[in-house]
């Protein structure tokens, strides 16, 4: 006795929907971890030079830094890949807001703001396929 495992359209889509939701479910997610952030800088984005003021590279390569915007000098965290190489005083990129320049970072907030968005959209596609596959094949085989 043979199961047919040819999928019908109402399955194809029951597999399509599942993965589209965990797709946006994943995706709003992933997005809580700096995403907004990097978009609101983005979206407004002017640059400074900022000098480090302190760094605590065991903890996430966190750098604390000053930089002045619009006529005040404002003081900000982040983090800075070769922290290790950084010291007091020396100076480094830094992207805000124009809108706000209590929104800032270290670095270029468009190009963190790109890849952030790149691999939210690939994590959130290949993780809600697999998911869907891995959860929803093995009900689909039961009720045969």
């Amino acid at each position: 006795m043979s199961v047919s495992t040819t999928r019908t359209p109402a399955q194809r889509r029951r597999y399509i929907g599942v993965a589209v939701v965990l797709t946006i479910g994943t995706a709003i997610g992933g997005a809580q971890f700096g995403w907004w952030r990097y978009m609101a800088i983005a979206t407004h984005q002017a640059t400074a030079v900022g000098t480090v003021l302190r760094t605590n590279c065991s903890n996430n390569n966190d750098v604390s830094y000053s930089f002045e915007a619009q006529g005040r000098i404002i003081e900000g965290r982040g983090n800075w890949t070769d922290c290790r190489s950084l010291y007091r005083g020396d100076t480094l990129p830094i992207s805000f807001s124009s809108a706000d320049p209590a929104q800032n970072m270290a670095g270029d907030a468009y190009a963190r703001f790109v890849s952030e968005t790149i691999s939210i959209l690939i994590a959130s596609a290949l993780g809600s396929i697999i998911i869907a596959i891995v959860f929803v094949q093995p009900f689909r085989k039961r009720k045969n």
